[in-house]
Formats: C-alpha cells, sequence, structure tokens
C-alpha cells in the first residue's frame, strides 16, 4: 500500500473519530438542553398553577391589613355586679309587672327597714263609707301578699344598714306589681294610708285574711283567748224593730256569757 492511501485511510478514520466524537457531544448537548427546557417549562407550569392561590393570598393578607388598621370602637364599660348587674329600674322589673312608688312613713314600713329585693304584704287603713246609715267605718284589711320591692329611694341593692332609713320621716318604696294592683293602690293611696309587713325569704304562700273591723276583731279575740269584747254600739250593725209604744234600736251583734245574750 503506498503511502498516498494509508494516508487517505487515516483521513478517513480521523474523521469518522471526529464525526463519533461531534455525534457524542451533540447527543450530550441535545439531552442537557432537553433537561433545562423540561425543568424550565415544569417551574412555568408550577407558578402558572400557584399564581391564583399566590393572588388569593395576598388579597386576604391586604384585607386583614385593612381590618387591622380600622379604629376599635370602645365598648360601654359594664359594671360588674352580683346578680342584679342591671343600673335600669325598666330592667330589673319583671315581666307582666309594672314599677309603681308609694310615700309612706317609716315607722309603718317596718321601721324603716326593709330591702330591695324584699317581699311584703301589704295593709290598707280605710274608711269605708256604710250604704245603710251613710257613716264611715274604720276597717283595716291586707290587700296584696308577698309583694317584691324593687327600689327604696334610688337605691337598688341592700344598703347593709338601716340608721339612715330610720332616721327619715319617709320613704319612697317602688313596688312589683301588676296592673290591676297598681290600680288599686292607688286608689288606696288616695283614700286611706298603707302599712308594710315583712315577709321571710322563703314563705312565698298565701293566706286568705278576713278585713279587720269591730266586728272580726270581737270573734277572733273570743275564738283564741275566749275573752268577750263588748262592741261599741256605734260601731254594731242595727235594725229598727217595732213597737206598738215606739222604735227601740236592737243590736244586731249579740255579745254571750255564760250561755245568755246581753
Amino acid at each position: 500500500m503506498n503511502i498516498e492511501n494509508k494516508k487517505q485511510i487515516a483521513i478517513i478514520l480521523l474523521a469518522v473519530g471526529l464525526g463519533l466524537v461531534a455525534a457524542v457531544l451533540t447527543a450530550n448537548h441535545i439531552q442537557d438542553s432537553i433537561k433545562t427546557e423540561t425543568a424550565r417549562l415544569s417551574q412555568e407550569f408550577e407558578n402558572k398553577k400557584m399564581r391564583p392561590l399566590v393572588d388569593e393570598i395576598k388579597d386576604m393578607q391586604a384585607e386583614l391589613q385593612k381590618i387591622k388598621d380600622r379604629p376599635i370602637p370602645q365598648m360601654p364599660q359594664m359594671q360588674a355586679t352580683p346578680s342584679l348587674s342591671k343600673s335600669s329600674l325598666a330592667l330589673r322589673t319583671p315581666e307582666g309587672k309594672r314599677a309603681y312608688t308609694v310615700r309612706i312613713d317609716a315607722l309603718s314600713a317596718v321601721g324603716g327597714m326593709v330591702n330591695p329585693g324584699d317581699y311584703v304584704d301589704i295593709i290598707a287603713h280605710m274608711d269605708m263609707p256604710d250604704p245603710v246609715t251613710s257613716e264611715n267605718e274604720k276597717i283595716s284589711s291586707m290587700i296584696f301578699q308577698n309583694i317584691q320591692i324593687l327600689a327604696v329611694g334610688v337605691k337598688f341593692q341592700a344598703p347593709g344598714e338601716y340608721e339612715e332609713q330610720q332616721e327619715a320621716r319617709a320613704l319612697n318604696i317602688t313596688f312589683a306589681l301588676s296592673p290591676e294592683e297598681a290600680s288599686l293602690l292607688s286608689f288606696i293611696e288616695k283614700n286611706g294610708r298603707m302599712q308594710l309587713v315583712l315577709r321571710p325569704p322563703e314563705e312565698t304562700a298565701t293566706e286568705v285574711i278576713q278585713a279587720a273591723s269591730w266586728s272580726s276583731l270581737a270573734d277572733y279575740v273570743f275564738e283564741k283567748q275566749g275573752t268577750e269584747l263588748v262592741v261599741p254600739r256605734s260601731k254594731a250593725d242595727i235594725e229598727p224593730v217595732k213597737s206598738d209604744k215606739q222604735e227601740e234600736v236592737k243590736p244586731f251583734i249579740q255579745i254571750f256569757r255564760g250561755g245568755q245574750s246581753f
């Protein structure tokens, strides 16, 4: 083989080797480019996918910042007191009741020893007109029982001390009454006077009590004590008795002693 042929063969082998090297390098470059492009496309896809969520989070943060920047309105300061924390008389008045205030002398208000929250019975002292004689008779009757006191003066809470109330000549006492009770108490206030009887807190029962008069007093004392009271003639119910000579007045109430009437 001559030298010329050897050169051609060497050139061909070199070209093939260079071609192989170029092919390998090209393949590596293409593979790296594919990896890079794939990573770029993947990152771009992720960014596009997450962008709405990121934008929503940014919007929420902006709204929270606006709320944070708003001035906080000051709430009215509440007074912490046990059980009755209401400062308004209307709020303290039980449902179905009405707040009614009377002015009563301290002695008739259990000597001034009554507190808001107490329950009392109310006795009325009145002059009742007799439909027959048109004369007035003084009677005392317990008109209301188990009535709640809402306030004494302007105090909604128990004062704890009674000296100030005892020294006062009269007290303004506010009761919780039904509308009908309030109307009747207003009538009694205009036509008589009242007296309060303090009840134990655990006693809520009511009783039917007869109105106090001369007759009922005599009956009670005779039944409980066995003592006979002579009812004043002017206080007894009388009826005219006809006679041939003259009309005489005979007591309608008879007093018995030892089985004999007088």
